[in-house]
């Protein structure tokens, strides 16, 4: 009986956090993504592509919650790197007619500063690579074979490398060494902010036992 009433408020609490997910992912899409998900993503103005992009949104907020209040299941953290993957590979491997390449490959990292200094757009792409794969440590984290730093940055760098040999091939983007580089420094971002939040939850757990 208990076990039944603790599956219940269990259920009532995933679906009032579904529903704060919903407000809130209204109030972000549309204030913050709508205007600039176009940007970076062809045919935004497909209804279709909004529902979609409104959708993943939506249940990214919904499982992050979930793991903030401990009502996550086993599969919660697969789901939201499957989300995130799929996120990256139609935001970085899009065909984009309008882009037009002299050359698909680019070793010069000092090239990034001239674009800064001449194009003031290149400052928001940098800091979109920079951001871009911040989440990829604590995604990796769920992956049970991944189970220490060195096995998910070569898994990580696997797919960067993929990623950004993809994105010449397919003439959709080039193979930029400086890609790599802030992608990297965007990964150790995140695992600083990793270990910096584990270190605090771990802080927490005595605390709170002690209460009792």
């Amino acid at each position: 009986m208990e076990k039944g009433m603790t599956n219940i408020k269990r259920n009532i609490y995933k679906l009032l956090l579904f529903l704060l997910s919903l407000l809130v992912a209204f109030i972000v899409y549309f204030r913050i993504f709508y205007n600039i998900l176009p940007m970076y993503f062809g045919n935004m103005e497909s209804l279709n592509k909004n529902v979609l992009a409104f959708g993943i949104v939506v249940f990214t907020l919904y499982i992050l919650l979930k793991m903030v209040f401990k009502l996550q299941n086993k599969w919660d953290g697969y789901l939201l790197l499957l989300l995130y993957l799929f996120v990256l590979t139609i935001g970085l491997l899009r065909p984009d007619d309008s882009v037009s390449l002299e050359s698909y490959f680019n070793v010069n990292v000092m090239l990034i500063l001239e674009d800064l200094r001449v194009n003031e757009a290149s400052w928001s792409v940098l800091l979109i690579n920079l951001v871009l794969f911040t989440p990829m440590y604590f995604l990796l984290s769920f992956v049970p074979f991944l189970d220490d730093f060195l096995k998910r940055f070569i898994a990580f760098f696997t797919l960067i490398l993929v990623i950004e040999s993809l994105q010449s091939i397919l003439k959709v983007g080039m193979f930029d060494v400086t890609d790599l580089l802030l992608y990297i420094i965007g990964f150790f971002v995140g695992f600083g902010v990793y270990c910096c939040i584990k270190k605090v939850f771990r802080a927490q757990k005595p605390r709170n036992s002690s209460q009792f």
